[in-house]
């Protein structure tokens, strides 16, 4: 009777360290981690004029809304890769002190490099697209879909919102809207089915849109849509979460 019941205290202690690493593996949805970067990501869009939205929208997509292995171990969000002192991971992708530095040397990233350079001179903060298409030619992705996928995280998020904010807030005004619902979140939160991570984004079909008109506004192919949902036919409904 004794083994039974430390054999259960072990199965009980067991399941709970798994509850835990997978929550600690899920930390973000995304609409929570849109809520806890838009801030940083607004104010470099004020001191530098690169968008708020293409640096939320690359963020989201490199680490994977912030659930990605080299930004749970080394804070980083952008998938530039470098030296880490990392002992917890072994990989080719660069460490920092924390999440702030990363998003930091992101736009140090697009500064010193020749190819992107120029973008800062070219755009301003309100022209989301032509940044993204800059940063696609620039080889910053191997992906061909990298730029077209940005765009569709910034059209899904509406994360051109907050491209609008051109002044930081006052410290009081801050204080004072801290407590405001955040519209644009509040909706997301509505949308999202459940708070779970999803490592591959995903497409919510919307009302008159089919298989071929998803496949091409992701640029991808009706038969990779099949196989990566398992769709027998291309029938879709109003509703229905694609992966893609």
């Amino acid at each position: 009777m004794q083994k039974t019941g430390i054999g259960k205290c072990i199965l009980v202690l067991l399941m709970f360290v798994f509850t835990v690493k997978t929550t600690i593996a899920q930390k973000f949805s995304p609409s929570s981690y849109i809520a806890e970067h838009k801030n940083i990501a607004q104010q470099l869009m004020i001191e530098t004029g690169v968008p708020a939205s293409v640096i939320l929208a690359v963020a989201i997509h490199e680490s994977a809304y912030g659930n990605s292995k080299i930004a749970q171990h080394l804070n980083n969000h952008f998938g530039i890769k470098g030296k880490n002192s990392s002992r917890t991971i072994r990989s080719a992708y660069k460490g920092y002190s924390s999440v702030r530095e990363s998003y930091l040397d992101f736009i140090s990233f697009l500064k010193r490099r020749r190819s992107t350079s120029s973008l800062f001179d070219d755009y301003g903060q309100e022209d989301y697209k032509s940044w993204v298409k800059g940063i696609g030619r620039s080889g910053y992705s191997t992906t061909g879909t990298w730029s077209a996928k940005i765009l569709a995280t910034i059209n899904r998020y509406n994360l051109d919102e907050y491209d609008q904010q051109s002044t930081p807030l006052p410290a009081v005004l801050a204080e004072s809207t801290h407590k405001s619902a955040d519209v644009l979140l509040n909706e997301m939160e509505k949308n999202e089915s459940a708070p779970t991570f999803h490592a591959a984004q995903t497409h919510i079909v919307r009302k008159g849109e089919t298989l071929s008109s998803v496949a091409k506004r992701y640029d991808t192919s009706i038969e990779a849509l099949k196989k990566r949902n398992n769709l027998q036919s291309s029938r879709l409904s109003i509703g229905q979460r694609l992966l893609l």
